[in-house]
């Protein structure tokens, strides 16, 4: 008797889709965020300074910003989960248009800083919803992998963005500076134009007024059965502020890792110019062309293996390149420097977006976005000042060796509280009790 034999591509799972319309409009619309946050970075200490200010001031114009956006993002997270993600999405880049449009208008350091904190409210809210939002239309066997691909328009915009601005502002002018703020609101304006057309909500709520139709003319003949979207009454985690438990502890390690990274972000820059480089423009993109390899890789290999195996590793190179910047001597090794760095960071950074977003309740993605982003802005509100404070105190070579020193520490609380072993072990425990 002959044996039957399955077909060849029975018991595999056809593999799901990334790649919609809707997945390309929030890349573009990431790419405006991300352009105005990098250009910022890399010239805000230094539009401070023209105005007349210290590092700790330009420290503290960066905290401001970073504040806000992080007092914003639990509310941010809470309006975009109730109320859907696009509408936030268009009117933070709308908000993100105005202000950056009133920066070119800004004569003196504090109403700078109330310029900067509007700003911030409006680039919590886009990125938050956004985060949200990309993570609703990606399946969740390709989680990592869709979001590290997602991050690539922002990886691009990383690597362009330092190098333009500073070529705009290369006359040192007030209207250069001018210049450089008109053209981010163009940009932040063609993100509120492509978040505009993200349909996805829209084509939900149609379907599920489409559902609730079909069951009403059912009732009568399965009167006993519940659909599955009025059935799901699965419950839904406590929250502390806003965030879920399950995303608090490894946001808290995000936010140690980002105060060692707003070195890179915000002072590499005068580090560079301080050690006689030049223009470091070149370091981002190189960078940047790491980060952008990364992030394709890196992601899928997390959804199959798990986040241990590219986070550790990733947070390990972090810490010895921080380490190697101070005794650098030239800008072909800092540029040699932005290969590793880069590698690490489109590893590590949307390793631990994707794992907030598998941790959390479906129904609070849009808090757990904002946990990812508070992370960040907490690190930079607090990495910001202190390591400009230590500049003036000191030199510039003292931020690196703290900022080392720091990331090594977020290596090693996530290894002994957030790592995938740990969450598992815990899980296991709690299913068999």
């Amino acid at each position: 008797m002959k044996e039957h034999r399955l077909p060849a591509n029975d018991g595999k799972k056809k593999k799901e889709k990334i790649l919609s319309k809707d997945y390309v409009l929030l890349m573009i619309a990431s790419a405006g965020q991300s352009s105005m946050s990098y250009f910022y970075m890399s010239t805000m200490p230094l539009y401070v300074v023209k105005l007349g200010g210290s590092l700790t001031q330009a420290g503290l114009v960066s905290t401001s910003y970073a504040l806000v956006a992080l007092i914003s993002r639990p509310v941010s997270g809470i309006l975009t989960d109730k109320y859907g993600r696009v509408k936030l999405i268009v009117l933070g880049a709308l908000l993100c248009t105005i202000t950056s449009m009133s920066l070119g208008f800004a004569g003196i350091i504090p109403i700078l800083m109330l310029i900067r904190s509007v700003n911030g409210f409006a680039f919590s809210m886009l990125s938050t919803c956004s985060g949200a939002a990309v993570a609703d239309i990606l399946p969740r066997s390709r989680m990592a992998e869709g979001i590290g691909i997602y991050g690539l328009f922002s990886t691009i915009a990383q690597a362009a963005a330092p190098g333009i601005a500073l070529t705009i502002i290369a006359g040192d002018t007030i209207g250069d500076f001018r210049n450089l703020f008109f053209l981010t609101a163009g940009i932040c304006f063609i993100a509120a134009a492509a978040g505009s057309g993200i349909s996805y909500e829209r084509k939900r709520k149609k379907q599920s007024a489409g559902d609730l139709a079909a069951v009403a003319l059912n009732e009568s003949s399965e009167s006993t059965k519940d659909p599955p979207e009025i059935a799901d009454n699965e419950p839904i985690p406590k929250t502390f502020f806003g965030f879920e438990y399950a995303v608090l502890v490894p946001a808290a390690i995000m936010m140690v890792m980002y105060f060692g990274l707003a070195s890179l972000m915000l002072y590499l820059t005068s580090f560079a110019r301080w050690k006689g480089f030049g223009n470091p423009g070149l370091y981002y993109t190189i960078c940047a062309a790491g980060v952008f390899v990364s992030r394709v890789v890196f992601g899928r290999v997390a959804d199959k293996k798990g986040f241990d195996i590219i986070i550790v590793p990733g947070m390990i190179v972090l810490a010895l390149c921080l380490a190697l910047i101070p005794s650098i001597t030239s800008l072909t090794a800092l540029l040699a420097l932005a290969v590793p760095i880069g590698l690490a960071q489109g590893a590590v950074i949307p390793s631990f977006n994707s794992l907030l977003f598998k941790r959390c309740s479906p129904k609070r993605r849009g808090t757990a976005s904002g946990a990812n982003f508070a992370a960040a802005d907490c690190g930079f509100a607090i990495g910001a000042p202190l390591l400009g404070a230590l500049a003036d105190a000191t030199d510039y070579s003292y931020i690196y060796m703290a900022a080392a020193v720091v990331v090594a520490l977020s290596l090693v609380l996530y290894l002994l509280i957030a790592s995938d072993r740990r969450y598992n072990k815990k899980m296991n425990r709690n299913t068999h009790q």
